[in-house]
């Protein structure tokens, strides 16, 4: 349930930095406004939770590590099973054209319409209607490609075209790792987590400083704009779409280049 709203919540890194931003330095702002308020009532406990404020920030440090670590460490899979896809992919065609005809002019066809939808597939968001509805015209033609595959096998089985299948096969497989790994992010429960300890902390480090009449910049809006950044930065590795960090989409774009072009030898 979490990771469907933060998942939802997340479709713009740039919506992601607004939000936080006035969450954040809304909480500073309001407890330095209730910290100078009470400053003349200070106690001797107030004076004594610096220890507190520490290892509330400490724990904050050691969130936005740990979410940073898991959201770089996706992010590269994705990179990974991209690029393994796009080989995969290029493999297939190779071979569909040592198949009969013309169940290879079919796999090629149907190869060049594969790609577009595997690009367009991965720059929607994940819960979006049009992310589902490319996934079933992909579903849809895997099942044609498959089907083809099929049928050259009893037409003329032979060492090639088991060859042709395992790439299939491989390729089949390679689009579900990738729906897989989109939809492996942080966990929501983290997500939450991380944005309860940094209001906390903040709310801390601006408490005292209103406590102490400091009129600070520094507590009040530059440190909180500084977790912001970091945070939507994390979002934006996790959720590689189109913000300021994306996946590197050149293996896909240039092997649709490649099956748009004319074939250069006809095949047997």
């Amino acid at each position: 349930m979490l990771d469907q709203i933060f998942g939802q919540l997340f479709s713009s890194q740039w919506i992601v930095f607004v939000a936080v931003v006035i969450l954040l330095v809304g909480l500073c702002e309001l407890a330095w406004r209730i910290g100078l308020a009470g400053s003349r009532k200070k106690s001797e406990a107030d004076k004594d939770s610096g220890t507190v404020r520490s290892a509330v920030l400490a724990l904050l440090g050691l969130l936005l590590g740990f979410s940073f670590a898991i959201a770089a460490a996706r992010n590269e899979a994705r990179r990974e099973l991209l690029v393994e896809e796009a080989n995969s992919i290029g493999m297939t065609a190779r071979r569909a054209e040592l198949l009969p005809q013309p169940h290879a002019s079919n796999i090629v066809r149907f190869l060049q319409q594969y790609v577009p939808l595997r690009i367009e597939a991965h720059r929607q968001a994940q819960f979006s209607e049009r992310f589902a509805t490319l996934r079933k015209r992909t579903v849809d033609l895997q099942d044609r490609l498959w089907a083809e595959a099929v049928a050259a096998a009893a037409e003329r089985p032979s060492p090639i075209t088991a060859s042709f299948i395992s790439s299939l096969s491989e390729t089949i497989d390679l689009e579900g790792k990738r729906i897989a790994a989109k939809r492996n992010h942080v966990p929501g429960a983290v997500w939450l987590l991380l944005l309860c300890v940094a209001g906390c902390g903040l709310w801390l480090v601006s408490y005292q400083a209103g406590t102490s009449g400091r009129h600070s910049i520094l507590e009040r809006f530059v440190f909180p704009l500084l977790v912001a950044i970091v945070i939507t930065l994390i979002t934006d590795i996790d959720t590689p779409r189109g913000g300021l960090i994306a996946l590197d989409e050149r293996p896909l774009l240039e092997l649709n280049e490649t099956l748009d072009r004319p074939p250069t030898s006809t095949p047997p």
